[in-house]
């Protein structure tokens, strides 16, 4: 009997041990999932983190880059306007020039073909009248009228109205402006 009772416990304890055994391969491959799983969870976790952070830095830049872009595009409108406020300045010298006043013959009379054959106005700068007045002689259905709010240029405008057509200098600046504005940030070195 006791050699029975040996062997009944030299199972028991083989069988304890293979259990034991078995538990601890168990616990160790449930530690190994649950770290595992926990990596996943961690680089899932970091990835969409990183995604979220690159998105907010992207977020960030663009905003940066719209607002710098509109600082850059309003100092070129200051510099636009600081620029055409000193040319609209210089335009009453400009009609002093000899060269202004050995063009404007031919320019009143393109300005003046737009009226055809209907009475016209002529508005201009004060000092432009004494220029104008020969060339009003030779067209008898004009009128010159001296208009101190003009000060670079002439308008005419039809007796009736319906037409007035503007050969100011400022008028011209402000129809080429677009271009103007180009070639001046162009010879500035500025980019448009």
């Amino acid at each position: 009997m006791d050699a029975l009772l040996a062997s009944l416990e030299r199972e028991a304890d083989a069988e304890i041990e293979r259990l034991r055994s078995d538990a601890r391969a168990r616990a160790a491959a449930l530690t190994a999932q649950a770290a595992d799983r926990l990596r996943q969870r961690r680089e899932a976790t970091l990835g969409q983190r990183e995604e979220e952070g690159r998105a907010a830095l992207e977020r960030a830049l663009a905003g940066a880059r719209h607002e710098a872009r509109g600082r850059v595009l309003a100092a070129r409108d200051a510099l636009l306007e600081r620029l055409f406020g000193e040319l609209r300045a210089a335009l009453p010298a400009i009609t002093g020039t000899a060269a202004y006043r050995a063009a404007l013959p031919a320019a009143f009379t393109r300005t003046l073909a737009f009226a055809g054959d209907q009475a016209v106005i002529v508005h201009c700068a004060p000092a432009l009248a004494a220029l104008l007045r020969p060339l009003v002689k030779s067209h008898g259905r004009l009128t010159i009228h001296p208009d101190p709010a003009l000060d670079a240029g002439f308008r005419i405008a039809t007796t009736d109205g319906a037409l007035e057509v503007d050969g100011t200098l400022e008028g011209r600046v402000e129809r080429l402006r677009p271009r103007l504005a180009l070639e001046a940030l162009a010879a500035l070195g500025v980019g448009a």
